[in-house]
């Protein structure tokens, strides 16, 4: 099989090395695996996952035992900290309650955390070490640059990333990229979502006007939403890029535009709508990206900037007086106060803690398979798992099938109220699943 991850073997397995300063290139066995030079077992016929392409595929097939490692490399310094330490603290909630259960037919899970500042190259760094020196079994980061600087290491080292925050196409490319799985919607379905409700609030068409993240993050938005408005009535007068909030609220106050559209990363947020303000400009629709939803760090303090601003949603807020009698909800908050964790209640923690969730349900479903609780078996079951988190919206499931590796593919919409100081629902969930059959 030719595919770019086999194509870059040779130069990942030197990255690799230099990652951890070995001359070692082959992934190790799970130093969980008291047999670690043992022979593996075959995999299952029905295995989704290539392992022709693995440095080591008798270590991706090795049963896991003891402890269950995830590595994470993460923004734990920087502005960014704050919000991914809350992701990771859920995760580690989520899997203090697994473990408070018995863990995973008696394998317990555990989190390891690697600083990366939010820096791709760091991030590359980091992964040679959580594989060589932590010997971690899964993988996860936060950002599509650190996902581009870590994916063909990860799956020449046949180490699944599961549930990486990141929205670019290009990783949800089974072919490619067998062991990698993305979290954060995409980008063209969130944003074909956002501009199906543009459609239909403005039939004749509507001027927008775009501030875009450089980063590939930022970069996923802006062209999703530029392909979702392809052959339509809606065009883009204006774009901005976010180096400087400031300026780019000027720029695109002046374009006359009635529709703002913020392709950016949670940064940009808080920072859009104060400049904005400060401009003295009130957009007729401004529309924030999804990975912006906490009401109490990024919209309240913008006081009135922020009041109306729509953004799509996925997961239940615990802090939402419409959830106030939703079980899923109780049971979160219920699990937490039996650990003892006083978490706040924003929608970063849920976050961590649904990730969590999809792994525990993704790890029970390869300790139940022919190929057990493996690299392999976990990486199987990633890739044709579908799931009701219960803290994801009614209506909205997780679905990933050796084909198709969107996961998310509806979303219910909301504004925020600066007078109730909370999102409002601004309709039922919208299912785009049909167009990705």
């Amino acid at each position: 099989m030719r595919n770019r991850y086999l194509a870059a073997v040779g130069l990942s397995a030197v990255l690799l090395a230099a990652g951890c300063g070995g001359g070692e290139t082959a992934a190790p066995a799970s130093p969980a695996d008291p047999a670690a030079t043992a022979a593996a077992p075959a995999s299952s016929a029905a295995s989704v996952t290539p392992t022709d392409g693995c440095a080591d595929p008798a270590a991706a097939a090795q049963p896991i035992t003891g402890t269950l490692k995830v590595g994470w490399s993460a923004a734990l310094s920087g502005p960014l900290a704050q919000a991914v330490g809350a992701v990771i603290d859920g995760m580690k909630s989520r899997f203090a309650v697994a473990n408070a259960a018995g863990g995973i037919g008696g394998v317990k899970l555990e989190v390891v955390a690697r600083d990366d500042a939010f820096n791709p190259e760091k991030a590359k760094a980091n992964v040679g070490e959580l594989i060589q020196a932590d010997g971690v079994h899964v993988l996860s980061t936060f950002g599509s640059g650190q996902l581009n600087a870590i994916a063909d290491d990860q799956n020449e080292a046949c180490v699944p990333l599961l549930f990486g925050q990141a929205s670019v196409p290009a990783y949800r490319d089974a072919v490619n990229f067998p062991w990698t799985t993305e979290y954060l919607p995409s980008a063209e379905v969130e944003m074909a979502v956002v501009v199906a409700q543009l459609k239909q609030k403005y039939p004749d068409g509507v001027d927008v006007a775009l501030a875009a993240n450089q980063t590939e993050s930022g970069q996923g938005y802006a062209n999703g939403f530029k392909k979702a408005i392809e052959g339509s009535n809606i065009k883009i007068v204006k774009e901005a890029p976010l180096t400087d909030p400031n300026a780019a609220a000027t720029t695109l106050k002046a374009s006359g535009a009635k529709v703002l559209v913020d392709a950016g990363v949670t940064t940009d947020c808080l920072a859009l709508s104060m400049a904005v303000g400060r401009a003295g400009w009130k957009p007729e629709t401004f529309i924030q990206p999804a990975n912006c939803v906490d009401g109490k760090t990024l919209y309240e303090p913008a006081g009135d900037a922020a009041d109306g601003q729509q953004i799509m949603v996925w997961l239940k807020d615990p802090g939402n007086p419409i959830y106030a009698d939703d079980p899923g909800v109780k049971q979160y908050l219920a699990d937490l106060e039996a650990q003892g964790n006083k978490l706040p209640l924003n929608n970063y923690t849920v976050n961590g803690w649904v990730v969590g969730d999809l792994m525990v349900d993704a790890f029970t479903k390869a300790a139940a398979s022919p190929d057990g609780l493996s690299r392999l078996g976990i990486m199987n079951a990633a890739r044709t798992q579908s799931y009701h988190p219960p803290m994801f919206i009614d209506g909205i499931d997780w679905k990933v099938t050796p084909t198709q590796a969107l996961g998310i593919m509806a979303f219910r919409p909301f504004a925020w109220s600066a007078e109730k100081k909370t999102f409002e629902a601004q309709g039922d969930v919208i299912d785009i699943s049909q167009n990705y059959q």
